[in-house]
């Protein structure tokens, strides 16, 4: 009987028990995860020694934090991991943060549904109570809307809903018994992590859009630790470019 030659660690490593951690890992990021495609970009000895130089992914249909995600591609390097727990059957863990620069794609049902239960939807409030303290947006609101009280102690009993709206994002308050509230316009990004509205615009419950003056080059601030390439809505769907860092 003839035998083929022993695999070498190193090669067992990356084509056998590295990929099935990697793949755990992942698994424990995400709150679910569809197609997952990934190549390891590292050599036997740079394994062995607990670095990988590079790691390219692709996933469809993920979700994270309530996050509908339909399309994922990232690059990520300098991933440094416990391989010597790896190798006696322990998970992977980092050892130091890693940079990881990809596109994330939302179409519009994706889109959609992460505005129901999701770090976006409560994002999506904070961001109206923050728009509706200004007074003189809260002017322009009871101009166009009624002089209705907003209680934005309590954001809680309302809506926001985003859509895409050809090359705009439409945001909408939705308030019981009382008219919904819609911004549209097209987003720039400033300085990877300022969302500024091109335009702003009400959309009226009529459907007529009446540019809005108090809101024109507004600014949204995500934090020094967004670092946006582009944002951009086309056929539908939401289309992000980003840098982000991975920490352990």
């Amino acid at each position: 009987m003839t035998q083929s030659p022993p695999t070498p660690q190193g090669s067992r490593l990356i084509s056998r028990v590295l990929p099935l951690a990697v793949k755990f890992w992942l698994q424990t990021q995400l709150d679910e995860i569809g197609d997952l495609t990934f190549d390891i970009q590292a050599t036997d000895r740079q394994v062995l020694s607990g670095r990988i130089p590079g790691l390219s992914l692709s996933a469809q249909q993920a979700i994270y934090q309530g996050i509908r995600l339909t399309d994922i591609s990232a690059q990520a390097s300098n991933i440094e991991i416990n391989i010597g727990q790896v190798l006696r059957g322990k998970p992977l863990r980092l050892k130091q943060e890693f940079p990881i620069a990809g596109q994330v794609i939302l179409d519009g049902n994706d889109l959609a549904a992460s505005c129901d239960a999701s770090v976006l939807a409560d994002g999506l409030l904070n961001f109206w109570q923050t728009l509706l303290a200004k007074d003189h947006v809260a002017a322009e609101v009871a101009t166009h809307y009624g002089p209705d009280p907003i209680a934005l102690q309590d954001m809680a009993q309302y809506r926001s809903r985003l859509q895409t709206v050809d090359t705009d994002l439409a945001l909408t308050l939705i308030r019981q018994e009382q008219p919904d509230i819609c911004l549209q316009g097209s987003i720039d990004v400033d300085q990877g992590h300022i969302l500024r509205l091109a335009t702003a615009q009400w959309r009226l419950p009529n459907g007529q859009l009446v540019t809005s003056d108090a809101l024109q080059n507004f600014g949204w601030n995500l934090g020094k630790q967004t670092n946006l390439q582009s944002l951009v809505i086309e056929n539908d769907q939401l289309i992000c470019q980003c840098r982000i860092m991975v920490q352990p």
